[in-house]
């Protein structure tokens, strides 16, 4: 109980302050203040270090749009790309 809130008082605390501006350089002034969520902002706002990820992407939706289904759609494609890399993390197997 103590823990949650704990929580819910930082949370507070960060919606109650004002940020306007760059995002990052906000949070490099106030990550003494939120050292709870400063980490997650960091993981969260930082680009990738690489293009390794949209890159992996764009191959997959090139495997998805090939000759054969020339007639797909972009919804469709779009959905099955989702599946393709969300099933396994349902430990589908198929």
């Amino acid at each position: 109980m103590k823990l949650c809130f704990c929580i819910l008082s930082i949370l507070h605390l960060y919606l109650s302050s004002s940020s306007s501006g760059d995002p990052l350089q906000w949070w490099r002034q106030n990550a003494g203040q939120f050292q709870t969520l400063a980490p997650l902002a960091r993981r969260f706002l930082t680009p990738p270090p690489s293009s390794v990820p949209s890159e992996r992407v764009f191959s997959t939706v090139g495997a998805i749009y090939q000759d054969r289904r020339s007639s797909l759609t972009g919804s469709k494609a779009e959905m099955l790309c989702f599946l393709y890399y969300n099933l396994p993390l349902l430990n589908w197997q198929y």
